[in-house]
């Protein structure tokens, strides 16, 4: 008060002896503009400490619940949600997708895939998005994938339209858990959570977290080959087992669907295809093989796919025998033939066939469905014998040159269910 009384009385012109000189009065304003511009800094950072505390709390709270949710969801879902084309997320978007199969609503909020569908988890208007797609037949099904035939239901925000995610801000890997006893798949995320800066860019927070999590109902697709002669190429889409055709067949249109093409091969022509030897095709307790043919003529041990050596007695092959699938495994001793029982495939008629070796369960089980009809017979064979593998090249067509379509065959190293056996002939349903 002393000091204010005074400068008061030196801009009055009130002059006395205790009264200020010029530089008195300049060196006192000096030091009043200096504490005034302390205190507002003081103000100023007290309150930036507390947005940014705030800011942060908010990034990190968002960041928690979501990848909690996340991981929720990835823990109790009954698989990576796929159709017969292959898994349906989509992890080098932009947005990545994570796409997961559920068979009811128990697990999820409110009302989402009701009977059995998909939940796609990506992020959309910057918070992570879970989409609900309803009411799918199965896992693995026939265009499970395409959003037009399965469009979206509800949607559920995993996070807070307080904080942002950008489309670079969330990301999704896979691997096998060889550690595990059943080698199930892992699937990491990764996911950041910002908050809005409003130009203020001390005042925003940033929350990054990493988590991984073993999905307890899924496994390797065990898919090893896979040829589906899309504009006439023999190129093995899945693996490396691409083939040469020394006389090649001729492209014609695919026996799942008009818009696809497959291989057609003319005994007469002598056409024929190899792959060369390839250690991913040879297997020890289990593996499947499933392919869609259409004989022109039937004639005996036409192959479809023959690893195999007779004068060794090594390998294994699947083909047609006047009429008959079979599959023939080899013990290096002598050879068994495993085929459909009481059944023979039409002439002129297209059909999916699948045959599953599993040896740890003493079972060979063969698969025949009509195109547009369904299955027609299934067979399951006993006492079965100890394959050992043919270390030579993969024939197509030989010993006995096919005479007929062949289009999109695959080749696990796991044994498929029925229920995924179905799902890849529902291709060609209608």
């Amino acid at each position: 008060m002393i000091f204010l009384n005074k400068l008061l009385d030196y801009a009055r012109g009130k002059q006395n002896k205790n009264g200020f000189s010029l530089v008195e009065a300049i060196v006192y304003l000096a030091i009043v503009g200096i504490l005034l511009t302390a205190t507002v800094s003081l103000h100023l950072t007290l309150g930036g400490t507390a947005d940014k505390m705030s800011s942060n709390i908010l990034a990190s709270r968002n960041r928690r619940v979501a990848m909690g949710g996340i991981d929720y969801l990835i823990k109790n879902a009954d698989g990576l949600l796929k159709d017969v084309e292959g898994d349906c997320s989509s992890f080098g978007a932009t947005p990545p997708v994570l796409a997961l199969y559920f068979e009811n609503d128990n697990n999820l909020p409110g009302t989402c895939v009701a009977n059995g569908g998909g939940v796609r988890i990506s992020v959309s208007n910057k918070q992570v998005s879970m989409s609900c797609y309803p009411n799918m037949t199965g896992n693995g099904y026939y265009q499970n994938c395409d959003t037009s035939v399965y469009p979206v239901g509800n949607i559920y925000q995993l996070s807070s339209p307080d904080v942002a995610v950008l489309n670079s801000s969330l990301n999704f890997s896979t691997s096998t858990a060889t550690s595990t006893a059943n080698n199930f798949m892992t699937l990491t995320t990764n996911l950041s959570v910002g908050t809005h800066s409003n130009n203020q860019i001390r005042l925003t927070a940033n929350s990054v977290a990493t988590s991984t999590v073993i999905m307890r109902n899924e496994v390797a697709s065990g898919l090893i080959s896979w040829w589906t002669f899309e504009g006439g190429a023999s190129v093995d889409s899945q693996g490396s087992n691409d083939l040469t055709c020394p006389i090649s067949p001729s492209t014609v249109t695919g026996l799942i669907n008009d818009s696809d093409d497959a291989f057609d091969f003319e005994s007469s022509s002598s056409n024929f295809c190899y792959a060369l030897e390839d250690d991913s095709l040879n297997f020890n307790n289990a593996f499947s093989i499933t392919a869609w043919v259409n004989e022109k003529t039937t004639g005996a041990t036409r192959a479809i796919l023959n690893k195999s050596d007779a004068s060794s007695n090594k390998g294994y092959a699947l083909f047609i025998d006047s009429g008959v699938p079979k599959l023939r495994i080899y013990d290096s001793d002598s050879y068994t033939d495993y085929d459909v029982d009481s059944y023979t495939l039409t002439a002129g008629t297209a059909y999916h066939i699948a045959a599953t070796y599993d040896l740890d369960n003493d079972e060979v089980i063969f698969y025949v469905y009509k195109k547009a009809v369904g299955g027609v017979a299934t067979t399951t064979l006993n006492s079965l014998k100890t394959l050992v593998n043919y270390s030579g090249t993969l024939n197509w067509s030989l010993p006995n040159y096919f005479d007929g379509v062949i289009d999109d065959v695959r080749v696990y190293n796991r044994v498929l269910s029925a229920e995924e056996i179905w799902a890849l002939q529902s291709q060609g349903a209608s």
